[in-house]
């Protein structure tokens, strides 16, 4: 059995996402691939088939011969983004009816992407129409590169995600305690028969502790459910087009989360392509390729698309609160700007320069006018105790070497 390290995904504290799929290395300079003896340096791309390095053009030459290309993610890696952005950017050259299917929207969410890609909504307003704070919740930062060039392209994206709050009941309560309007929202078929898919699953279910889910069968359920459904909306969304996925990591890896299930739906060919951090080992059969990225520390700083601007990374986790009270600071990344001014989880962003902050459009709009490197002033509300912490935000679009 793989010897599998996975986290659960965003903060639905459930599932096999964009997390990860490996085991934490000591030395964070390279990705291991168990069967090869030689490690791989940030910025090669690896054909796991062969274990040799390619080059950028011959990654494409391949991804441009299948109709679906599954790009992986760890959710809040701004390089893993930029990854998908340049695969992104070749496809979308050869194929201009190329489709987008994004997990981190549900069906809902169709009608406003469809207006975000006619360029008929601002940010602000795509933002709320979506619901981005509550039901995605990491940066939009990470993700504004990728929406502006398919805004700019007018690209048609799918949204492939299942409700989450009914994935989260069949965690709960299993599929059996679904209602009927809640059945229609997810896949028809729903398959847990996959024995390595449900043993890859187990390991994240005996690692963690998750509230309010005792029993491994309904979780199980639940991931099926989740990529499934995931699944069902690619293969009706693809018709005689191609579509690139964006989507965790963990829903791609061994191929047995969206991929496998929507071959068995279309029969049509792909490919996976997973971005990995230095420091990382992974088995062989993990993905079609891996693309190594910067440790986690360095991915804020780095760039893989030359000449690309990039928003500024603060390494914060927001949720807002009711309005005119601020945005409550839910987590914080070690070593980032955020971190190294002395922001600390649960404190409240009340004003940045004197401007006041209610949602994350504020906070957004604040800090990307600006150019180059940046110094904002953080009004703090930490249990009653109002602070002002001066923020350094150092802009970048400096590239990674590419083989």
């Amino acid at each position: 059995m793989r010897l599998l390290i996975i986290a659960a995904s965003v903060s639905m504290y459930l599932f096999v996402s964009g997390c990860a799929v490996m085991q934490k290395l000591k030395t964070p300079t390279v990705v291991r691939i168990k069967g090869i003896s030689e490690g791989f340096k940030v910025g090669t791309i690896v054909r796991t088939e062969t274990g040799q390095i390619v080059s950028f053009e011959e990654l494409m030459a391949d991804l441009e011969g299948v109709r679906i290309v599954y790009a992986g993610e760890r959710h809040n890696n701004q390089a893993h983004h930029d990854v998908q952005l340049r695969i992104l950017r070749a496809l979308q050259e050869k194929d201009p009816t190329l489709l987008v299917g994004m997990e981190m929207f549900v069906r809902s969410d169709q009608h406003a992407l469809d207006q975000w890609s006619a360029g008929r909504l601002d940010e602000e307003t795509f933002l709320k129409e979506v619901d981005w704070e509550k039901k995605w919740k990491f940066d939009f930062a990470l993700y504004c590169a990728i929406l502006d060039f398919i805004r700019k392209k007018s690209l048609k994206v799918v949204a492939v995600n299942a409700p989450r709050q009914i994935v989260k009941k069949v965690a709960r309560v299993g599929l059996g305690g679904l209602s009927g309007e809640e059945r229609e929202q997810i896949a028809q078929h729903v398959d847990t028969s996959a024995e390595e898919h449900r043993a890859y699953v187990e390991s994240a279910f005996s690692a963690h502790e998750f509230d309010e889910i005792s029993a491994f069968e309904f979780f199980y359920e639940a991931q099926c459910v989740w990529e499934d459904s995931m699944a069902e909306a690619i293969s009706r969304a693809l018709n005689n087009k191609r579509v690139v996925v964006i989507t965790g990591n963990g829903h791609i890896a061994y191929k047995f989360g969206i991929p496998h299930r929507v071959f068995k739906r279309t029969k049509v060919s792909f490919r996976t392509v997973m971005p990995l951090n230095v420091g990382t080992e992974v088995e062989r059969d993990v993905a079609d390729y891996i693309w190594v990225t910067p440790a986690e520390r360095q991915a804020q700083g780095n760039g893989l698309c030359p000449g690309m601007p990039r928003r500024p990374m603060l390494g914060i986790r927001l949720k807002t609160l009711d309005q005119g009270k601020g945005v409550l600071i839910e987590n914080v990344m070690p070593k980032s700007p955020a971190a190294q001014a002395g922001i600390k989880p649960q404190d409240i962003l009340v004003a940045i320069d004197g401007n006041s902050v209610s949602r994350l459009s504020d906070l957004h709009n604040a800090i990307a006018g600006s150019k180059g490197a940046s110094d904002f002033v953080f009004k703090i509300d930490r249990q009653g105790r109002i602070m002002e912490l001066p923020v350094h935000i150092e802009k970048t679009s400096s590239a990674l070497p590419l083989p």
